[in-house]
């Protein structure tokens, strides 16, 4: 039987296309695999995305602290799960150890009050030591409650440590903190809106420590920033009440 050459040449024709075909689908596999590669080389070398609590945990935060304790140990999961989801940053930490120092506020047995303190001050402390892990242009930190997120740490260990009695010891540590954070230029520069509180618990450390020459420089810096300001009525009122 003779071949016929039509068949032939459709054989021919129909396992180049075969060939074709599979050495598209070759090219697309290799291209699939090399995009991956790509996608997970940049995952694994890109920056890891840490957050700040937000503002709908710091008005829970603001909550606890004013005497809703109900809140606090609620809080203070909300900050641990945070930390453990997307790492540590100093505001994190701060909040979390203010919180620790609010949960031995409410603690009844007077070593479980010690301990959780002391664990809340160890956590700002190492808050404050991871400072230097920030954005060096004040520009590039996250804005948090009208302020850069250094500033808002700062400003949030010094009113914590300044709340404690006196056997806790960190007081000074407190005082010192609002001394710094105060006289810098740039945050005199920033919102009195959302410094005005910052000044106000800074005098209120300033009365504690007896030194009423400082309260009344830093609420003149009020007056002149704001003289109707609610936390500058309510410093000048402390004041005038210490005589």
């Amino acid at each position: 039987m003779v071949a016929n050459p039509c068949e032939g040449a459709l054989v021919l024709l129909f396992c180049h296309r075969q060939s074709k075909h599979k050495d598209i689908a070759t090219m697309l596999v290799k291209k699939k695999t090399i995009t991956t590669c790509l996608m997970m080389t940049s995952l694994l070398f890109a920056p890891m995305v840490m957050a700040n609590p937000d503002q709908a945990l710091i008005n829970q935060y603001n909550l606890a602290v004013e005497g809703e304790t109900a809140l606090v140990d609620h809080v203070y999961g909300q900050l641990n799960a945070l930390i453990e989801r997307e790492g540590a940053k100093p505001l994190s930490l701060v909040y979390l150890g203010s919180t620790q120092t609010l949960q031995g506020r409410d603690a009844f047995l007077p070593w479980n009050k010690m301990k959780l303190t002391e664990q809340g001050l160890a956590t700002i402390s190492k808050g404050l030591g991871m400072l230097d892990t920030l954005p060096p242009s004040l520009n590039e930190q996250q804005r948090i409650q009208g302020l850069p997120e250094g500033y808002l740490a700062r400003a949030m260990a010094a009113a914590t440590f300044t709340s404690l009695p006196d056997m806790f010891n960190h007081f000074e540590r407190g005082y010192e903190l609002y001394l710094e954070l105060l006289a810098e230029p740039d945050f005199q520069a920033q919102p009195f809106a959302a410094t005005s509180w910052v000044y106000r618990y800074a005098i209120q450390a300033a009365l504690r420590a007896q030194d009423v020459p400082q309260a009344k420089t830093w609420l003149d810096m009020m007056e002149n920033q704001d003289r109707d300001n609610l936390d500058t009525r309510s410093a000048s009122a402390q004041i005038d009440a210490q005589g």
